[in-house]
């Protein structure tokens, strides 16, 4: 039996948030990502690919809780939703 890999630890990060306006940690983001111009194939190696925000055209948005972030953090998924 395989053992379990560790994640690793990533910082917690404080931003000002898009809504409030206060500077707190960062539970949730929304990456904006614009269409491509071109069809790109999926690089699988990592260490080749470009990261989000290096990507020209992309913008975060920061939300300090689901309060600020809204309904678009909310999943309004039921039951039925996932029957075949």
């Amino acid at each position: 039996m395989p053992r379990m890999q560790k994640r690793p630890y990533v910082e917690p990060v404080r931003r000002k948030c898009a809504t409030c306006g206060k500077i707190k940690l960062v539970e949730h983001r929304s990456w904006t990502i614009p269409p491509a111009k071109k069809p790109t194939t999926y690089v699988s190696n990592t260490k080749k690919r470009k990261l989000r925000k290096d990507m020209p055209g992309v913008s975060v948005t920061n939300y300090c809780s689901i309060e600020c972030a809204g309904d678009d953090f909310v999943n309004n998924y039921t039951e039925r939703d996932f029957l075949r």
